[in-house]
């Protein structure tokens, strides 16, 4: 399906508010409530999260400030009734707790070859294959950071007819025995464990997944396929706050954009 818009927010989130310090530590619940700013989904169909390709993220911040919540779709949502809910929003003078912009014109212009910051929470795993495992067809975690960087440069370079559009940018190294080696200029933090309960229509089942904070730089091959990879979002887990890449322009001093 064509993309013909892609929306991102910033809603500020009151860190003191129960509501907000609950969903933080249940990522799902707070999922749920943002599903809240789009329109229903005629049954029978893909829920709204999958329709709307809805990501979000909470970013790191300054613990005495508001909590900042990015969310991408391409559809654009009414966060007006967040006001209803009882001090959830953060609340300043003269600053608006959440607002939006298209952000597909500018992508739309992006041409191979172009280096761009970035930030992705994400949960790399991998599907368990060999046939005499008990785990066989189960997922399990990358907590190895090379593992996790792997991970993420074989999602940039997708699979199939669904390439992911880029690869990481690397730098010239050597290892402990003077060879030349690539090193990718990304950072990846392995979190926390990220614990919640998944509600289903009569039903539940408690998750957890690992949480790897990468951030560094990469470089656009197929500007289309990476267009679709950031609405489509990396990994799975999307419901718990994972999948969002964030992207932002290199400065000319060699400083990161803020993604």
């Amino acid at each position: 399906m064509p993309i013909n818009a892609l929306y991102l927010s910033r809603i500020l989130l009151n860190p003191r508010s129960r509501q907000v310090i609950s969903e933080l530590d249940h990522p799902y619940e707070m999922h749920r409530t943002l599903l809240r700013a789009f329109p229903e989904v005629p049954a029978g169909n893909p829920g709204p999260r999958d329709t709307f390709s809805v990501l979000f993220r909470a970013e790191p911040g300054d613990p005495s400030g508001p909590v900042t919540i990015l969310v991408q779709s391409t559809e654009r949502a009414d966060w007006t009734f967040l006001e209803r809910l009882p001090e959830y929003l953060w609340q300043e003078r003269g600053s608006a707790p959440y607002d939006y912009k298209n952000i597909l014109p500018s992508l739309k212009r992006l041409e191979p070859g172009r280096v761009l910051s970035f930030r992705l929470r994400a949960n790399p795993t991998r599907r368990v294959a060999k046939q005499d495992d008990p785990m066989k067809g189960k997922r399990v975690e990358l907590s190895r950071e090379q593992d996790q960087l792997d991970w993420l440069a074989r999602k940039g370079t997708g699979s199939g007819e669904r390439p992911g559009g880029f690869e990481l940018v690397t730098k010239s190294a050597q290892d402990s025995n003077g060879e030349a080696i690539s090193l990718p200029c990304v950072h990846a933090c392995s979190e926390r464990k990220v614990l919640g309960l998944k509600k289903q229509p009569g039903a539940g089942h408690r998750v957890t997944q690992l949480s790897v904070l990468f951030e560094g730089l990469l470089r656009v091959t197929d500007p289309g396929a990476f267009v679709e990879t950031l609405a489509r979002g990396i990994g799975s887990s999307k419901a718990f706050g994972f999948g969002l890449l964030s992207v932002a322009p290199v400065r000319a001093s060699g400083q990161d954009g803020a993604p």
